[in-house]
This record gives structure tokens, C-alpha cells and sequence, in this order.
């Protein structure tokens, strides 16, 4: 058989020297690969295979192995000519379902949704600024005269503030987020993540918050529905000037009536050059870096040169990342370390922003921060009453900081479309639906939410998915988990087998000797309230959370000098950024880190 045949042998990747250096060798796994045999066809129908000796990683090792002229003859024997076309068989069978999937999620658009908006009476306020311009501030004015209303943000925390300055000011007001609900007797507002947005509830004033994030492409959707859906006669929309053309576009299109108020910065904010010391740091100071261990090192380090420091990272409960904002805000710390959790919302008192990275993980690759990631940031420098202005420093890559802070962001120019939950009564498999709808091409002003998340937590759960309803089964695997964390994973599907088995949900399975263990144990705690209400059960563990948060803000007050970071070799304390394990002169004599 020929090698330009699909199920003929690969060629060699380059021209080889001699003819015996032309037999390619090929194992188990390419004929798998390559051709679709089944480990059983292998076995009956190949030649008895030699030994192929490799090495890999410096331990010995072996498999079976066969040159490319017995591959050529075995592939002529029947019974494998017959496997291979049942093969290939499935194959355009499984394309030609993919095609359908494909055709099928494209007839869901927006038109309905369009539709439906055009019959809602209601008005916009479109608040566009940058931060610390007070746009929140202004469109809660308008949500305490009302006489019902709803705030939607992005994050627990900043629900939580909204709710405790509705209540400080004499309007009373729920809480509704993932991880609690609290109602306040005789409230007619709600403060709420927009992950709970009611939409069968009509308001007199809403707010939602953080607007831009229309076009984030794991959580845009819930923007787009709140500003498609959300039943109430005036909507004020805070949003950063770079989604402003973007969200008019998107009002136009079904006819709302808007009105824009832009919103200056209220304090002047400049970029100030390269900060060179830690030891230099002063009250106020934000020191910025990108994982909980560089926060976690740094505040160390600066404990141990006596200066009081906060620390603020995502994995960090939010009642605890409160507490820390607390103790920057009452000065009770001097700095505050952070990751680009600041970023968005949460009101501190920073005069000086240090980046002390420029460039972050992003579940895929380390890669430099972008323009906007960088000035929103930035702009959380300079608290209006309390500072002047607000400063940008960086310990690195000042080119990059500075041009970012002289520029603007780039114009947000796609909205982020929803999963079409409808798709679910259809017969193709969920996982199929998640996966093509992830595979379809952009459009002309629409992106499609990202799946990546369920469609992992999916392949978890997949073996038992029959016995369970489809509906709530996309609910499940749609609950926010820490994916990166394979532990809250296996706990996570350990909770929804019990649950669809109408047996009591475990446990949460980590203890609370170490700062690690509390957070984990938190986020099981978590995973367990959101699966409940996913059947009409509101759990209240909220004592033991904030235990647990107890615990935890006493670990980052009392137990820094744990994260300082130490070669591995010789246990010399390292710089808190420091790139590698070993310390120069470590890695001088021994570059590997390797024991003797």
C-alpha cells in the first residue's frame, strides 16, 4: 500500500541519510493513533514484534516494536483492511454528526433574544469612566431613591460592600451571592452577583456593575443576559470607556432608549519611573504580583524587614480578603500585597501601585500583561479623599508600563453570546453540543462563551451521566469549581453522585492545620452550597466559614516568616521574585539543584 494513502505508513519528518536509517520503528500507540486498531486486532493480526530499547530520563526501559515493510504487509491482510474501514466508517459518520451539531447551534442567534428585549419597557443610564471615577457611587444614588432595586457585580465582595452601604445608609437591602443569602426583614433591594440575577422580578432601578466584562469570554454571558433580560424601568450601566460603543451598539439593536454620563477620573494618575528596593516601600503602597505564593513570599519578606503588610489573592475566601482590606483600610497594615484581584472594584486606599511582575500565568502560558490589564490595575492608585494623585511604579519592564499608562485600552468589539440552555432538549449528547459549540467560528460583533470548564468537569462525571437528568446535569457541571485543582474536582463529582443518589453529600475531606488546608477546605465547603441549590437547598455552614476565615487571617498574620522563599539547596532566603529554586551561588556550582 502506498505511504500517500491515509492509512499508509508516515513518512520519516526528514530525508533520511541511508536506507537504514529509513526504517521508521512503530509501537502500539501509532497504530492506535494512525489507524484506528484496536489493541486485539494488533495482537491477532500483526507479526510477532521485536523489542525496541529506548532510554527516557535516564532509566532503561522497552516496548514492542515493528519497521515500517512489516506495517506495509500486515496492513494488506483482510481482517485489518476491513477494521481500518470500519474505522474510517465511524470517522464520517462521527463528521457528519459534528456538521449537524455545528448547523443546529448556529440557527440559536440573538434574534429571540432581541425579540423579547424589544417588548421590555425600559430606560438606560450608561455610566462611563475609568476607575476611580465614582460611576458606582453615582448610579447607587439613583438605586438608594428607588423604591425597589437590585445591584449585579462581578464579585462577592463587591455584593457584600454594596449591601453593607445600602444598609449603613438606611436603605434595606438582601444578599444574594454563590456562597450565602442573607435577607434583610422588610428589604425591597437586593445587592447580587450577576451569576443569580433574577429576571422574572421586575425593579424599579438596577445596577449593573463592571460592564465591560460583556466580552470576557467565561463570563460575558452573564452581562449579556442582565442587559437583554433584566426586567426594570431605568438600568444604570457602570462600564469602562473602552465597551462604551460596544454596549450602545448592543442597546440600539432592540430599541432601548439611553442616555450616557461620562465620568472623569477624579484623581490625576501618572506612571513614576522604576521602583528599586522592597525595603523603599511606604504606607499605601499596593506591591503587585501574580500568584499566591510571589504574594505570599513578598508579604513575608516585607514582615521581616518590619514593615505590616495585607495580602489579597483569589484564592483567598472573601470574607477574609475583607478582613485584609479592613486592616490596610484602618491602617493597621502599612502595604498591601496583591494579586490583579484588585483590579476590579475593591475600594482601598493605595496611593502607590509597584508592579513588582509585568507579565502572569494564564492557565496556559506565562505571557506579558496587556494594556488593559495593566491600567486597570494601575488605576486602582490614588483613593479621591484620601490622596492627590496616584503613582505607578514597576521593579520591571518599565518600557511596557509605561506605554501601557500613555495608551488606551483597545475598543471591546465583540459581545460574549450565551450556551443556548434550549440546545439541551435536543438528541446530540452534551458533550458533543459543548465541544462544537467551542469549535465555531467568530462572527462579526459575537463571540461564544468558552465551555472549557464544563466540558472538563463533563468527562468526570461522563460514565454516570445516563442516570441523570439532563438539566441538572448541565447545572452541575456548569457550578463554579476550581478546575486547576484536581482534588476539588474529585470532591466536586464525589457531591453530585451523592446527591443524584438522594444520599447526605460528604464531608469536606481537608483539615485546617495550614493555610493551604483552610482555603481547600473553604472551597469544598463551597462546592457543597452550590450543588444544593442547584436542588432547592439552602445549606447554612456560614459559622464554620467564618471559623474557618478566623483561621486563616490569623496564618497570614502570625505565620509569614512559613512563606518566605528558600533555595532549595542551601536554604538561604531568596528574593521574593526570584526566578529559579537555587540562589546564584548554588546554581553556579551545582546549575541542576541535583543531591549528592
Amino acid at each position: 500500500m502506498s505511504s500517500k494513502n491515509n492509512f499508509g505508513p508516515r513518512r520519516p519528518a526528514s530525508k533520511p541519510k541511508n536506507k537504514k536509517s529509513a526504517s521508521r520503528l512503530y509501537t502500539p500507540e501509532d497504530l492506535r493513533s494512525l489507524y484506528g486498531l484496536s489493541p486485539s486486532v494488533i495482537e491477532r493480526y500483526f507479526p510477532e514484534p521485536f523489542t525496541r530499547k529506548y532510554s527516557r530520563g535516564g532509566n532503561g526501559g522497552s516496548s514492542p516494536a515493528w519497521t515500517s515493510s512489516q506495517v506495509t504487509r500486515a496492513l494488506e491482510h483482510p481482517k485489518i483492511r476491513l477494521a481500518m474501514d470500519r474505522v474510517k466508517q465511524k470517522q464520517l459518520q462521527a463528521a457528519e454528526q459534528e456538521e449537524k451539531i455545528r448547523q443546529f447551534l448556529l440557527g440559536f442567534d440573538v434574534e429571540k433574544l432581541r425579540q423579547e428585549a424589544e417588548t421590555l419597557a425600559r430606560r438606560f443610564v450608561l455610566h462611563v469612566g475609568p476607575t476611580n471615577s465614582g460611576k458606582t457611587y453615582q448610579a447607587l444614588q439613583a438605586l438608594k431613591q428607588a423604591h425597589t432595586g437590585v445591584y449585579l457585580g462581578p464579585l462577592r465582595l463587591l455584593a457584600l460592600e454594596m449591601y453593607e452601604t445600602m444598609n449603613r445608609d438606611g436603605v434595606p437591602c438582601s444578599l444574594l451571592t454563590g456562597e450565602e443569602s442573607v435577607p434583610c426583614p422588610g428589604a425591597l433591594h437586593t445587592a447580587s452577583t450577576i451569576e443569580l440575577a433574577d429576571f422574572g422580578t421586575r425593579y424599579d432601578v438596577a445596577v449593573i456593575d463592571e460592564a465591560q466584562m460583556i466580552a470576557d469570554p467565561f463570563r460575558g454571558d452573564k452581562w449579556f443576559r442582565a442587559l437583554y433580560c433584566l426586567r426594570a424601568d431605568e438600568i444604570h450601566v457602570c462600564l469602562a470607556p473602552e465597551a462604551r460603543d460596544l454596549i450602545i451598539r448592543m442597546l440600539e439593536s432592540f430599541g432601548a432608549p439611553y442616555t450616557v454620563m461620562e465620568h472623569k477620573r477624579l484623581a490625576p494618575l501618572s506612571y513614576t519611573g522604576v521602583f528599586e528596593n522592597l525595603k523603599d516601600v511606604q504606607p499605601g503602597d499596593a506591591l503587585i504580583v501574580f500568584s499566591r505564593k510571589a504574594v505570599l513570599a513578598v508579604s513575608a519578606e516585607l514582615e521581616r524587614a518590619g514593615k505590616h503588610a495585607s495580602v489579597i489573592y483569589g484564592a483567598l475566601p472573601p470574607v477574609s480578603r475583607r478582613e485584609e482590606v479592613r486592616r490596610f483600610s484602618e491602617h493597621e497594615t502599612e502595604v498591601v500585597v496583591a494579586t490583579d484581584a484588585i483590579g476590579m472594584g475593591i475600594s482601598l486606599p493605595i496611593r502607590r501601585v509597584i508592579f513588582c511582575e509585568t507579565s502572569k500565568f494564564d492557565g496556559k502560558d506565562r505571557r506579558p500583561l496587556r494594556v488593559g490589564e495593566i491600567r486597570q490595575i494601575a488605576g486602582r492608585a490614588g483613593r479621591f479623599g484620601i490622596y492627590d494623585r496616584g503613582e505607578v511604579l514597576t521593579m520591571t519592564d518599565p518600557e511596557r508600563v509605561r506605554d501601557a499608562m500613555l495608551r488606551d485600552e483597545p475598543r471591546k468589539n465583540r459581545l460574549t453570546l450565551p450556551f443556548p440552555e434550549e440546545a439541551l432538549d435536543s438528541e446530540y449528547p452534551l458533550d458533543r453540543l459543548m465541544i462544537e459549540w467551542n469549535r465555531l467560528p467568530k462572527t462579526e460583533g459575537f463571540t461564544r462563551v468558552d465551555m472549557s470548564d464544563a466540558i472538563l468537569l463533563y468527562s468526570y462525571i461522563k460514565p454516570y451521566a445516563k442516570k441523570i437528568d439532563r438539566k441538572l446535569l448541565f447545572r452541575l457541571i456548569t457550578c463554579p469549581v476550581d478546575v486547576k485543582d484536581e482534588s476539588m474536582i474529585l470532591y466536586w463529582l464525589k457531591c453530585c453522585l451523592r446527591m443524584t443518589a438522594n444520599q447526605p453529600l460528604p464531608e469536606p475531606v481537608s483539615g485546617i492545620g495550614t493555610l493551604e488546608e483552610c482555603e481547600s477546605r473553604y472551597k469544598e465547603l463551597d462546592i457543597r452550597h452550590q450543588l444544593l441549590r442547584q436542588i432547592g437547598i439552602e445549606e447554612n455552614r456560614m459559622d464554620e466559614k467564618l471559623e474557618l476565615c478566623d483561621l486563616i487571617n490569623r496564618f497570614l498574620k502570625e505565620r509569614k516568616d512559613e512563606y518566605l522563599r528558600r533555595c532549595r539547596q542551601c536554604g538561604r532566603i531568596l528574593p521574593p521574585t526570584h526566578p529559579y529554586g537555587l540562589c546564584e551561588r548554588c546554581h553556579a556550582i551545582n546549575p541542576f539543584g541535583r543531591t549528592r
